[in-house]
């Protein structure tokens, strides 16, 4: 029997209502997949319409940060600090996310190097239809390197 996940919160640096992720389903040395459910708690939730789709964009670092952190776990060294570059080509099919949906977020890292860039192919799913897609751009850096 696989070992269960560690809650979202206990792998970003976020808290409270920063964190946006609910689980994650799936880890793998170079993907994640991770759900998010839509609902009126959210900080970012408008009544009546949903959860913005520009929302999509933190959903998806957070899933790449929630991947970052396991990998550091698996390492037995802390997570190193990470920054969102840019996104590139983000597509969204529609102006929200509704009410209620349960999101699924997938992150695959398409290259990246020992400096700590790196790109990553993302979707937002939905009952196995794509919501939104996007490059993201990101970048690790050890917290001596912050000074």
């Amino acid at each position: 029997m696989a070992k269960p996940f560690p809650p979202a919160a206990e792998l970003l640096p976020h808290r409270g209502q920063a964190v946006l992720l609910d689980a994650v389903l799936e880890d793998t040395p170079d993907s994640i997949r991770v759900s998010a459910r839509v609902q009126a708690d959210n900080p970012y939730f408008v009544p009546g319409r949903g959860l913005p789709v520009w929302v999509g964009i933190e959903l998806m670092a957070q899933a790449i940060a929630a991947h970052a952190g396991l990998g550091a776990r698996r390492d037995n060294k802390p997570p190193r600090a990470g920054m969102l570059l840019g996104t590139r080509r983000y597509e969204a099919a529609a102006g929200y996310f509704p009410e209620g949906a349960e999101l699924e977020v997938r992150a695959a890292r398409d290259f990246g190097d020992d400096g700590g860039l790196a790109a990553c192919a993302c979707t937002i799913l939905c009952g196995g239809e794509i919501l939104a897609k996007a490059t993201i751009i990101i970048v690790e850096i050890d917290k001596e390197q912050m000074g």
